[in-house]
């Protein structure tokens, strides 16, 4: 295990930041994986894992089991760590712009377009995964937020594989994936035991796993001839809600991980140890969202991983000030796959999700939450 401390520029007045970054494996190495937690640093559980995976790997290593090259980053976002308000933990959002932490990565294949257009000769995907290296290289950021998103996308983008751990504020385990990549994406949902796998073209908000897979889409469009893959399998990894932080699940949970890269041919380890979940993918445009119609107390009824129908009640909003109750009512059929943790809340908070079949959305499909 090799381990990197690298500085983030520009700093905070009177200090500096760094990403602390685990390799494992041979520099270069195929199948190339970038693995991180705590992009949102008030997420405990993608950073548990993280860090059950470094003493996984480090002992696979050892034992010369690593096939691939391994990149992990089990803090993925030092900027959000520091941040809090009165007690609380505000590492979602940045706290000078506003941005959520996992919106608006920069666009690689832009960026290498804007510098070379030529059509890359010989191994295509390898050219062009230099040239987006090249072109992030040159990015000067000029705030703190752009900083991190332009070294976490630079140690990412000539991957094969990346997986960015998060988890939702109570839920399931669920992957987010593009819809090129959905039967990769139910096997390892499969493994890591996920009760969803939501895919689409576009999630829209240019979120990490995006920044990684739609470079992809851009230089096809560029050179259609080239028949370009969709050479980087990016998922987003929700480890269910913000609460689960049992360490003995955590480290189940990177042996399941671990499982699923063995089957991926990056590790030489057992593929006995994950779950086996059978799960089919639906589509993002077919989450219904239930939104908060008052401010009020949020009582809920249903859990997550509870299928439901149309016209189930899953809890109440209790209105304040006046205390009348209103019924919170599925509309679709599906899974609800996560609901939110507050239980005082605002008109139009985001109350149940609930992965349905059919489309029913258009647009922005990942709102800023």
């Amino acid at each position: 295990m090799r381990i990197d401390h690298l500085s983030l520029e520009p700093g905070p007045i009177g200090g500096e930041r760094a990403l602390a970054v685990y390799r494992f494996g041979d520099p270069g190495a195929r199948p190339k994986v970038h693995l991180q937690g705590g992009l949102h640093a008030d997420e405990a559980p993608g950073m548990l894992v993280g860090f059950a995976l470094r003493e996984r790997l480090r002992r696979l290593e050892a034992e010369g089991r690593i096939r691939g090259e391994i990149v992990l980053i089990p803090v993925a976002n030092p900027i959000g760590l520091d941040q809090g308000l009165i007690g609380g933990s505000l590492g979602r959002f940045e706290a000078t712009t506003g941005q959520n932490f996992n919106r608006a990565f920069p666009e690689a294949a832009r960026s290498a377009l804007a510098r070379d257009e030529t059509k890359p000769e010989g191994d295509a995907v390898a050219a062009l995964r230099r040239r987006m290296a090249v072109a992030l290289d040159a990015m000067v950021p000029h705030t703190q937020i752009a900083a991190l998103q332009r070294r976490l996308l630079r140690l990412a983008i000539d991957a094969d594989i990346v997986v960015d751990m998060h988890c939702d504020s109570e839920a399931v385990t669920h992957v987010y994936c593009h819809s090129e990549q959905v039967e990769r994406a139910e096997t390892l949902g499969a493994a890591v035991g996920a009760e969803a796998v939501l895919h689409a073209t576009l999630q829209g908000g240019s979120s990490f796993d995006e920044a990684c897979t739609l470079p992809w889409i851009e230089l096809r469009r560029r050179w259609p001839e080239l028949d370009l893959p969709l050479a980087c399998f990016a998922v987003t990894l929700e480890w269910r809600g913000m609460l689960d932080t049992d360490p003995d699940t955590a480290d189940a949970d990177a042996a399941a991980l671990v499982a699923w890269l063995a089957t991926q041919g990056v590790v030489a380890a057992s593929t006995e140890t994950g779950r086996d979940r059978s799960v089919a993918a639906t589509p993002l445009a077919g989450v219904e969202v239930v939104h908060a119609c008052r401010p009020g107390l949020f009582l809920a009824s249903a859990a997550p991983g509870s299928r439901v129908t149309p016209g189930t009640v899953l809890g109440t909003l209790r209105t304040l000030p006046d205390g009348e109750d209103l019924p919170l009512r599925a509309t679709t059929a599906g899974l609800l796959y996560a609901r939110e943790q507050t239980r005082i809340v605002r008109r139009g908070a985001e109350l149940f999700f609930i992965a349905g079949e059919t489309p029913i959305r258009e647009g922005l499909l990942l709102s800023a939450r």
